[in-house]
């Protein structure tokens, strides 16, 4: 949002204005009292306007006007409390890429029916789509490695006499070393930060570097996912196929005859285990850092799509691993 004099943020009712200490307002859309309600800034003024409804994008509110509505606590701890201009950038970069791995769960069912309808092979598509899904993940935790860097520069420590060292601003730079996973030793000592940040780093260390791992073979390497098969239930892979094989997201009882096993709980483990990395950052970083009061109190900050429902439904792909059609 263009900077704007606090009279005229002061228009709208549901902001803190007094209490914003340089923080930036993450979406001027509310949904209130079952309508929607969009503000536009226009040069040092802030114009309201009469919406009737909001395809894709960001709002705050009490509830989310439809269950399909996505709500992520690490979306509304930035909104809310932590939405300096340093953190904007990579925000909006984030906020794009979750609408994308909405559309990439969308896109598998559309290329399920399209090979059922019209009897094409589309394991090529399936398996670019794959390999999209591991990039976008991996520039996920790029991104959530920048805020991470800019907030750590901007915010106070609540033990006063704790030391601050610049952060890096890759993942991978951060926490693998050697090719191996920096302990949390060794990350207090070489960037000077507690330990629960530390831990934090260690937790969500191993998947991402398989995720590294195989987004680089898979763009720099030259390789790619060998099999693949469109059944009757959807589209599978032999149980040994790395690294899903790893995952334990398979059992017995949703294998094929011939030890095939549904890609759709594989990928949305891959999801699952990104968007937990950036919710267990902010439980973390709340833990150790004081942030100011939320921006919108009372409300909630909330993500919409055409596709966002996908991303509610994936848990519970990946906890009865479904395949796309039951048979």
């Amino acid at each position: 949002m263009a900077t704007v004099p606090i009279t005229e943020i002061a228009k709208i009712p549901y902001i803190d204005h007094q209490h914003l200490y340089g923080r930036e307002i993450s979406s001027l859309t509310f949904f209130v009292n079952g309508e929607w309600q969009l503000w536009i800034s226009a040069g040092e003024r802030i114009i309201p306007l009469k919406a009737a409804g909001l395809s894709e994008g960001f709002y705050f509110a009490k509830e989310p006007e439809s269950q399909a509505d996505v709500y992520l606590n690490f979306l509304n701890f930035i909104a809310q409390h932590a939405c300096w201009p340093s953190a904007r950038k990579p925000l909006d970069g984030l906020m794009q890429d979750f609408f994308n791995l909405a559309a990439c769960l969308k896109k598998f069912e559309i290329l399920f029916d399209y090979s059922g309808t019209l009897k094409t092979d589309t394991s090529r598509l399936v398996i670019t789509e794959i390999e999209y899904i591991f990039g976008l993940c991996r520039s996920i935790f790029d991104l959530l490695q920048e805020m991470i860097a800019a907030q750590w520069q901007a915010v106070k420590l609540l033990d006063a006499s704790a030391k601050k060292r610049q952060l890096r601003k890759k993942f991978s730079d951060m926490i693998i070393i050697n090719d191996r996973i920096r302990t949390q030793a060794e990350l207090m000592k070489l960037f000077y930060i507690p330990q629960q940040l530390a831990d934090f780093y260690v937790r969500n260390g191993p998947f991402f570097q398989i995720l590294k791992n195989f987004r680089d073979r898979f763009f720099h390497g030259g390789q790619t996912i060998k099999i693949l098969y469109i059944t009757e239930r959807g589209f599978a892979v032999p149980a040994s196929t790395a690294p899903f094989c790893d995952f334990g997201v398979w059992n017995q009882d949703h294998r094929l005859p011939n030890d095939l096993c549904s890609l759709r709980p594989a990928i949305a483990h891959i999801i699952n285990e990104t968007l937990k990395a950036c919710e267990d950052y902010a439980l973390t970083v709340q833990s150790i850092i004081e942030y100011p009061s939320p921006i919108v109190p009372d409300f909630r900050f909330f993500m919409r799509s055409s596709f966002t429902k996908y991303l509610i439904d994936n848990k519970k792909v990946l906890e009865e691993c479904l395949w796309w059609k039951d048979i």
